[in-house]
């Protein structure tokens, strides 16, 4: 099996496919997959529309997670009708894997995301105050260059830190 290259290639990283369109979002309704599918399929739902192309053939498996759909893959061939059963069960089982690798690494991005910022403004906190200041003093370090650092002290809001704890203040 050959990877896309040249213009098939950037066509694939091209494509954006809106839920529920093209032969992905029928596998994500579906929640089956597709076998030899005709790649353009895709192409002509997304944004960029019908192109010309060498690939013939997809395999497209959805991506399932605690019941959930949370995307497809798809493999694509420049022969007909290239894929058969083995290569689906194959892919079916790395989409299995896959799909819990992507799925544990946005719940890891977003619960990092939430560390770094209040809840209730969604403005960087303290946390991401200290963690970038001391990316920035490294830097400075790094390129002998100054840092500066502007602190504003806002008028009775020891009154909030000293009545609800600083937790609330920050």
């Amino acid at each position: 099996c050959r990877f896309a290259t040249g213009t098939d290639a950037d066509i694939v990283r091209r494509v954006m496919v809106r839920s529920g369109h093209g032969m992905t979002g029928w596998v994500a309704r579906n929640r089956r997959p597709l076998v030899n599918a005709r790649p353009n399929a895709d192409f002509e739902a997304s944004d960029i529309g019908p192109v010309p192309t060498k690939l013939q053939s997809a395999l497209v498996c959805p991506l399932v997670f605690n019941e959930e759909v949370i995307g497809t893959l798809a493999v694509y061939h420049t022969e007909p009708s290239f894929y058969n059963e083995d290569h689906s069960r194959l892919l079916d089982r790395v989409s299995e894997q896959a799909a819990a690798v992507i799925a544990n690494s946005v719940v890891f991005e977003k619960t990092q995301q939430d560390s770094l910022t209040d809840a209730l403004t969604a403005l960087p906190n303290t946390r991401f105050l200290f963690m970038h200041l001391t990316r920035e003093l490294a830097r400075a370090d790094r390129l002998k260059s100054e840092v500066s650092l502007l602190v504003l002290d806002l008028d009775d809001f020891k009154e909030i830190n000293d009545k609800y704890g600083h937790h609330v203040g920050d």
